[in-house]
């Protein structure tokens, strides 16, 4: 049995159901010990409602992209313009089973080549302190630690790092 293709490109309305149902299994394991299942679930059900990703879809400034494979929704980032030279990546996830597969760099660097073709200059990602397999992809696709941050994010407060790096190596 060949392995099925993996198609990265534009989000569209119709993923948006299958962006939450990833959202949804991604979460309680990259946030496990880290941020309370509760707050998992206060978030998760006002940042990805089919709603606020419809919002976070036509935003002006903001690139969404999915891996696709089987006609299904293994993966999704978004990343938000936020000045002439800068963008941030504001969401990055792949469903746990397909984790280390490459599928994360895909997205990361459809994402790159997009605003490398806009003349941006530098990316950056907040990314919870204590999640270690996020810090490693993020140091592996060449961001480096420029400081650490504090966010209170519907009042849970989140010790975040903010990773910066060049849109061209």
């Amino acid at each position: 049995m060949s392995p099925e293709r993996l198609v990265i490109r534009r989000a569209r309305a119709t993923d948006l159901s299958q962006v939450e149902t990833v959202a949804r299994a991604t979460w309680p394991v990259a946030y496990a010990g880290i941020i309370p299942d509760a707050v998992q679930r206060r978030l998760l059900d006002r940042w990805y409602s089919l709603e606020s990703l419809r919002g976070a879809l036509v935003a002006q400034g903001s690139g969404f992209f999915v891996a696709e494979s089987g006609g299904n929704v293994i993966g999704f980032a978004q990343l938000v313009r936020r000045s002439a030279e800068s963008a941030e990546l504001t969401r990055i996830y792949v469903l746990p089973d397909r984790q280390r597969s490459g599928i994360g760099r895909q997205l990361l660097d459809a994402a790159l080549t997009e605003l490398a073709a806009e003349g941006l200059k530098h990316l950056t990602v907040e990314v919870e302190r204590d999640n270690g397999p996020a810090r490693r992809f993020y140091e592996r696709a060449g961001f480096v630690e420029p400081r650490q941050v504090t966010r209170d994010v519907q009042g849970y407060m989140l010790t975040l790092v903010e990773y910066r790096r060049p849109i061209l190596d």
